[in-house]
């Protein structure tokens, strides 16, 4: 069984694209239905690890990204299968230059 956790930096990702669509678009339901898809979809990753493919730009990247989709948003998430940690990295609008953000 893997155990998951979130960088900071992913953590402030879901943070602030909830207060955006709470505060800044005035949609709390948004906002609330929008976290319970982010708990869905890290619970989602804890079942089926591998079940998302890797993440590939034309660069290469510094680690072996995986994601899911999670309505407008990308989870990305890194599995170290020897500690049976899985860690996600950031949670990002899909249309934001992603590959920049990643490297």
């Amino acid at each position: 069984m893997y155990q998951l956790e979130f960088l900071p930096i992913a953590k402030k990702d879901m943070e602030n694209i909830i207060y955006y669509v709470a505060y800044n678009l005035n949609n709390d339901v948004a906002a609330k239905e929008l976290a319970k898809s982010f708990i869905d979809g890290a619970k989602n990753i804890l079942d089926f690890p591998f079940g998302s493919s890797i993440y590939t730009t034309s660069e290469k990247l510094n680690y072996e990204y995986r994601c899911i989709k999670i309505k407008n948003f990308l989870m990305f998430y890194i599995i170290d299968d020897d500690k049976k940690i899985i860690t996600v990295v950031r949670i990002l609008y899909k249309k934001m230059n992603i590959e920049d953000i990643l490297n």
